[in-house]
């Protein structure tokens, strides 16, 4: 039997069913919806590892400082994405050495994370505590771009590179060549860059400042020595073998010392025997300085 197309057309109508054009309206919003879903579901997936990176840089930073607290020196970089220095590969420069610190090896993007430390805090608490005070200088340097232009000294940087190369110019980590904030975080010359994300840069970068490291690791206290013998005696620093000062009979004298170190008051050297004193030395310097009466 036959069927006109208008009767067939109205078997589709109400209330059996919907027209044509309330059919290609229903996928004309199927196919808007999808699309806005793909669109959500890709900036939410994107904001998730952006999220996850920035948490990871932070465990980094806190697995520094953590070793530095007890070493009393920050960890070198490794040469490679092995995450050891244990090989003998260590510098100041290259990956983070993320199983040396117990740390899980990459980020959301599954890359190691580039870190330079500043070659003065790898030696031993001394030495680190004394480049500290003194004020860091040279690499790394960072500018902030949330702050000055000015590019300054930093104790370490880490850097993750983020989803893509964003300058495009075949190494995933970027640089700002241009504008009132400029950095390089390929190389780090002349400096790493934070800055906000877009189109041609997605780093993150976390550093540690040289007052952040000296306040975790750096307390120095008052030595007080009164030299009461009748002769000359030598303050020693027996911890870094050195010698603090030599004061002649009837001299004081006050230092500033690093908590930890150990002290001796000599006769003759830092070499010689030890000079009579109230308390005796040698002694070891903690809780709020102490003083030292040099006796005959």
């Amino acid at each position: 039997m036959n069927r006109s197309p208008s009767r067939f057309l109205r078997c589709l109508g109400k209330p059996y069913g919907f027209t044509l054009i309330e059919i290609a309206i229903v996928m004309v919003v199927i196919g808007i919806l999808a699309g806005g879903g793909a669109f959500v579901m890709g900036m939410l997936t994107d904001r998730k590892a952006r999220t996850e990176s920035i948490d990871y840089l932070y465990q980094a930073k806190e697995a520094l400082l953590s070793y530095a607290s007890t070493q009393g020196t920050l960890p070198e970089a490794s040469a490679d994405t092995d995450g050891t220095t244990t090989d003998g590969d260590g510098q100041a420069d290259g990956y983070f050495p993320y199983l040396d610190l117990k740390l899980k090896p990459t980020d959301f993007y599954k890359r190691v994370l580039k870190y330079e430390l500043n070659p003065n805090l790898d030696s031993n608490l001394q030495s680190t505590c004394s480049a500290l005070k003194a004020g860091l200088s040279g690499g790394p340097e960072v500018v902030d771009g949330d702050g000055s232009s000015s590019a300054f000294s930093v104790a370490a940087v880490i850097v993750s590179a983020g989803p893509r190369d964003g300058d495009a110019d075949g190494d995933v980590f970027d640089d700002v060549p241009s504008g009132s904030h400029q950095g390089d975080n390929t190389d780090g010359a002349p400096n790493y860059i934070r800055f906000p994300p877009g189109d041609t840069f997605d780093d993150l970068v976390v550093y540690i400042g040289e007052h952040e490291l000296y306040s975790e690791l750096c307390e120095y206290l008052t030595l007080a020595v009164n030299n009461n013998s009748g002769s000359t005696v030598y303050v020693c620093n027996d911890t870094q073998g050195s010698q603090v000062d030599t004061l002649n009979d009837g001299q004081v004298g006050s230092y500033q010392i690093l908590s930890g170190t150990q002290i001796t008051v000599r006769a003759t050297s830092c070499a010689g025997a030890l000079a009579n004193s109230t308390p005796p030395t040698p002694i070891m310097l903690a809780g709020k300085g102490r003083t030292i009466d040099a006796i005959p």
